[in-house]
């Protein structure tokens, strides 16, 4: 063998030890870190943040989860996933999200709309949403309709109530495609925001997975939704309460303006004792305040609270309930026994005779609950139901007019919206 042979394959031998001891950085070059976690910055599903030198992926819309101590697998419930160790970068601010289609929920903006049962007087040929409140027959929305002839202030409605199994719920037995089809271009064009409800008294409405509640949604979508509403009243288990739930959590990582409310029964005990919410408005309120949902509010059925007695509501003179102070005593109860702020907590009373016919909610109701209400900044005041708000001389309840025949057409819609300065 050569000296020069030998020689090249000396330094051959040399270049593989330094390359062996002293390896490309660009090999083995650690992930960057993302942008440094904030917690005072919204992140929605699929946005990234780094801490303590590891990045992380939001699962869903989350505010204050700081990821190191609210991690966890896909899956696990957590707000996010680590992406594993991260070097370097982390300094910038997250990046803005696109603007999603809904409007977004002002703080402090109280929402007032009054739920529409849409299988009361609906045109059966269209499937459009209809109303006889003013005797004849209209649209609720667009040309000649409720709205742009009667109540043209009126900026937002419930729509009442979504049934069945999400993906092939019903409306009053109208298919949900069926259904939105007819509807919800409607709506939006005609500038109304509206809320999407489910459930009900006649009626549950269940979803098997986070990702088929927000198939859901998407079906409804639109510019002017602002809001999905379960209205749980039908004996739900606690496994589809917690499907609910955890639906809502996922689909408000791509939903993060809408706001999700949970409409419960209640009491407006006035003895001290705090009675509110039964048992399952109770499994209800526990399991959303567990989940870490941002945007939720609790909607108080204020209504059909029994006899005028004191471990039931707020009575008056005659030894019956007294509707108004009755619900603002539900808010007070339930703020104290769960800690939900009143930022977070509507109510919902029934206008006119209630099921229960000595609980009557008069005109003059509405001015103590709407002063309450806008004075402590309450999320919503709504009412059951617009169809209802029109006078009749029977005495117990109808589903379409309110029983109290001193009252006039659209009197209590009217009103509400005057002191709500709608």
């Amino acid at each position: 063998m050569s000296l020069k042979v030998l020689g090249g394959c000396s330094a051959t031998l040399a270049l593989a030890i330094a390359a062996a001891l002293f390896p490309a950085q660009s090999a083995h070059a650690a992930t960057a870190c993302a942008a440094a976690w904030s917690a005072s910055s919204v992140y929605t599903g699929g946005n990234t943040a780094s801490q303590n030198g590891n990045n992380y992926v939001a699962n869903w819309w989350t505010q204050g989860d700081d990821p190191s101590t609210h991690s966890g697998p896909s899956g696990s419930g957590q707000p996010w996933t680590s992406q594993g160790a991260c070097d370097g970068g982390g300094s910038t601010p997250p990046p803005d999200n696109p603007p999603p289609d809904n409007p977004p929920p002002t703080p402090g903006t109280l929402l007032f709309s009054p739920y529409k049962d849409t299988s009361i007087n609906m045109d059966w040929n269209t499937n459009i949403i209809s109303t006889s409140v003013t005797g004849t027959r209209i649209p609720v929305v667009g040309a000649g309709s409720l709205v742009s002839t009667q109540v043209p202030n009126l900026g937002a409605i419930t729509l009442a109530f979504a049934t069945g199994e999400c993906g092939s719920e019903n409306w009053g037995g109208v298919p949900g495609a069926a259904f939105a089809s007819a509807n919800i271009a409607r709506i939006n064009s005609a500038g109304i925001n509206y809320v999407i409800s489910t459930g009900g008294a006649a009626g549950s409405f269940t979803c098997g997975s986070p990702m088929n509640l927000k198939a859901f949604i998407d079906r409804y979508n639109g510019a002017h939704l602002v809001g999905v509403d379960f209205d749980i009243e039908a004996g739900q288990s606690q496994a589809q309460l917690q499907s609910l739930v955890n639906g809502a959590v996922y689909a408000a990582g791509f939903y993060p303006n809408l706001r999700f409310s949970f409409t419960l029964a209640t009491l407006g005990a006035s003895d001290g004792s705090y009675g509110g919410v039964n048992s399952t408005g109770d499994a209800v309120v526990k399991l959303v305040k567990a989940s870490g949902l941002q945007n939720y509010t609790i909607n108080l059925m204020t209504m059909d609270y029994g006899s005028g007695i004191p471990s039931v509501c707020v009575v008056k003179s005659g030894g019956v309930c007294d509707m108004g102070q009755s619900a603002i005593q539900a808010v007070q109860n339930l703020q104290h026994t769960y800690g939900i702020p009143l930022s977070k907590i509507e109510i919902t009373p029934m206008i006119g005779v209630n099921d229960v016919s000595s609980n009557v909610f008069q005109i003059a109701d509405i001015d103590k609950v709407t002063s309450y209400a806008a004075t402590n900044k309450l999320a919503g005041v709504h009412f059951w139901s617009l169809d209802r708000d029109t006078p009749c001389s029977q005495g117990t309840a109808s589903p379409t007019c309110n029983s109290l025949p001193s009252t006039t057409v659209l009197q209590y819609t009217k009103r509400f919206l005057s002191n709500l300065g709608k």
